[in-house]
């Protein structure tokens, strides 16, 4: 998988626990139709019912056992009791079902660079905290701090995953070129975009590189705003604002 520093698969996997019980927790405070901020345009319900598609979704691809093949039928409408208590059930089933795979096991995955369990390790644990990022926020709970290797792994899926592979399996492209460095936790991106696709390398391959634009800040706010979660002023920007509101607006469409 291309990554400057890989997160450990038992980190991935104890923090995507704990993220699960923070955003079950919050929902005992939440009403099932409260909006949550950002982009997404759900509620709070349909936000934890799209959690537990994504759990199922992710037990499907990881396939091979029954527990993984079951699927839980949600009756019309249900309520935010109903889609917490999924949920929660098949959280457990991801993590007893990834916790008994090496992280390199081979397993199928749609991102063409990583087809091992590791991936959706790490692709629940950044749906999970983002999901739960909204639900304590709609809430009115103050949202529990995103550690930095947490999130700088969050920023180097976003940009590599859904900007640099995503867009482009979408058929999704710039309408003019422009380049973006991305710097968080002492981890530098160069992302690129043109019309004829998307790009993003590391720091140990960017080289010396000038962007167009700079975007930077604490490992978690660049994240959550990359994400769609936060405003601008949360992060420090320099350069081409042009080429910084296409990154931004490229990478909510390919993560939509």
């Amino acid at each position: 998988m291309m990554t400057d520093v890989a997160l450990d698969y038992g980190r991935m996997l104890d923090v995507l626990g704990i993220e699960a019980q923070l955003l079950i927790a919050a929902t005992h405070d939440a009403h099932a139709d409260l909006p949550v901020s950002g982009v997404s345009g759900r509620t709070v319900g349909q936000t934890v019912q799209h959690l537990g598609d994504l759990c199922e979704d992710t037990l499907s691809w990881l396939g091979e056992s029954d527990v993984a093949g079951r699927r839980w039928e949600l009756p019309p409408n249900p309520g935010l009791r109903e889609v917490t208590n999924r949920f929660a059930v098949r959280m457990a089933d991801v993590l007893a079902e990834l916790g008994v795979r090496p992280p390199d096991e081979p397993c199928p995955t749609w991102w063409p660079e990583d087809h091992t369990s590791r991936f959706w390790a790490r692709r629940m644990l950044h749906a999970t905290t983002l999901h739960r990022v909204d639900v304590q926020t709609a809430a009115g709970i103050e949202a529990a701090p995103i550690d930095t290797d947490v999130a700088a792994d969050g920023i180097d899926e976003a940009l590599r995953v859904w900007f640099g592979y995503r867009l482009r399996a979408l058929g999704v492209t710039a309408t003019r070129s422009c380049s973006v460095g991305v710097h968080a936790a002492g981890r530098s991106w160069l992302v690129t975009a043109d019309p004829s696709g998307a790009a993003v390398v590391g720091s140990t391959e960017a080289g010396t590189a000038t962007p167009d634009a700079v975007v930077g800040g604490e490992a978690a706010a660049v994240h959550l705003w990359l994400r769609g979660r936060l405003p601008d002023r949360a992060v420090e920007t320099s350069g081409d604002p042009d080429a910084i509101a296409q990154l931004w607006g490229l990478l909510q469409l390919a993560t939509r």
